[in-house]
């Protein structure tokens, strides 16, 4: 994705790559926190409410991304909204008390892999 991003971006612009960096860094941590959590749930383990905070946060950044390099490399950018629509399931879900599966979480997890390997490719 990176890649992808960065060859979308003017090369040699300061802005623009300070905006990959970010993007980049955004779905990073959308990858790692809801890894977290789905290894947490998958185990059935008790997600913390800050955890549950941080993912909201981290799906939130990568949707603004996502919205803003709708054009870049399609395959990352699927991938990754894949992992967020997960995301955003889990979150509705545990505000209306839903609890989830193992299955589930393993799903979020394996989403998170698929995204995570488009980001350099």
């Amino acid at each position: 994705m990176h890649s992808a991003i960065s060859s979308h971006q003017s090369a040699g612009s300061d802005r623009d790559a300070a905006c990959v960096l970010h993007a980049c860094a955004a779905l990073k941590a959308l990858y790692l926190v809801s890894g977290a959590a789905a290894q947490l749930g998958a185990h059935g383990l008790q997600i913390q409410d800050a955890q549950w905070q941080a993912l909201a946060h981290a799906t939130r950044d990568a949707n603004a991304v996502l919205a803003a390099h709708q054009d870049s490399k399609p395959d990352a950018v699927e991938a990754f909204r894949r992992l967020s629509a997960l995301c955003d399931r889990l979150l509705e879900g545990r505000a209306t008390g839903h609890a989830y599966s193992s299955t589930a979480w393993r799903d979020l997890a394996r989403a998170g892999r698929d995204a995570y390997e488009q980001l350099n490719a």
